[in-house]
């Protein structure tokens, strides 16, 4: 049973973690965007449309890109059984590094974002989307209780 639950948890909590980044990188860039089409509705409604085109992009991009690096943070998740907070948004912080790298091979993508201040904030925000969906159950032994005495 413990492995089943495992197995459906760890891809809701990736598909969380790549929600959480793609939705945070697309927010920042609405939020900076708004400020000259503030007052001009068709404008608006044009940096909306292309904000929400640029999220689906970065979801399918941080998807495909942090499937690897992710396996490998999980997958050490899983057999040093870390249930720790603070665990997973340092990991989401080096994957969403990791992830900047590879996705920025290609040079001036205007969706990717090369900012390392929003990188990290993604990265934590998918890190502590995976922490709350799956990450506070990692591993199969359970934790050490402290002796009340």
């Amino acid at each position: 049973m413990t492995i089943l639950l495992r197995l459906f948890l760890i891809p809701v909590g990736y598909f969380g973690a790549v929600f959480m980044s793609a939705s945070l990188i697309a927010a920042i860039e609405w939020i900076r965007a708004y400020g000259p089409v503030a007052d001009d509705a068709a404008a608006l409604a044009a940096t909306t449309i292309v904000v929400v085109t640029d999220w689906i992009f970065l979801f399918a991009i941080i998807g495909y890109a942090a499937a690897l690096p992710s396996l490998v943070v999980v997958a050490l998740a899983e057999i040093t059984a870390q249930r720790s907070a603070l665990f997973f948004c340092g990991a989401g912080l080096a994957v969403a590094f990791a992830v900047s790298r590879i996705m920025d091979v290609g040079g001036d993508n205007p969706a990717v974002p090369h900012e390392p201040s929003i990188i990290a904030a993604a990265g934590l925000a998918g890190g502590l989307a995976y922490w709350v969906s799956s990450g506070r159950w990692s591993g199969f032994r359970r934790p050490v209780e402290p002796v009340k005495g």
